[in-house]
């Protein structure tokens, strides 16, 4: 799974134009990582759940 903000130089024209510090790209990347993670981990719990909410739905029907 990729998880993106766009392109750094975007991203640091971005910051800039909000009076915020730059990133390095290095940095922005390590985020991503955590960031793809954390999106992953809450994806696949939620996709569990309904999975689980499906099935007790179809057995209540028969």
């Amino acid at each position: 799974m990729k998880v993106s903000l766009g392109r750094p130089v975007k991203v640091n024209n971005f910051l800039t134009t909000q009076n915020i510090a730059l990133f390095a790209y290095r940095n922005l990347k390590k985020m991503e990582a955590r960031a793809g993670e954390a999106i992953k981990k809450i994806s696949t719990a939620s996709s569990n759940k309904a999975a689980i909410d499906a099935y007790e739905k179809e057995m209540e029907l028969v």
